[in-house]
């Protein structure tokens, strides 16, 4: 049994990777978003390196790429964006490793 049998439940977002592990979906960030992650300047970061004030929605997300973005690469990033905008952290509640297969 593989690390791809399990995904994360966020809570406060130190513990998980943000482009690495399985947090947002089924597959790591960097997974779905392959060009993205290749451009980023921080490719180890947890997801909470990523938030501003608990969530993703303020997040300048250009910012985070060692240059200046394509237009398709914009697209990518609103693609992103839609992906984690409803994503909210919570500053007490410890990260959850979760087996996939469990109905819990």
């Amino acid at each position: 049994m593989g690390i791809e049998s399990f995904r994360w439940l966020v809570g406060n977002g130190q513990s998980i990777l943000f482009w690495e592990d399985a947090w947002c979906g089924d597959r790591p960030l960097r997974v779905e978003f392959p060009r993205l992650f290749r451009l980023a300047l921080n490719k180890k970061g947890n997801v909470i390196d990523f938030s501003i004030s608990k969530g993703f929605k303020e997040v300048n997300w250009t910012d985070l790429f060692s240059r200046p973005l394509l237009e398709r690469e914009v697209q990518m990033v609103s693609s992103l964006k839609e992906a984690v905008s409803n994503k909210i952290l919570f500053p007490e509640v410890e990260d959850k490793l979760l087996w996939k297969h469990d109905s819990k």
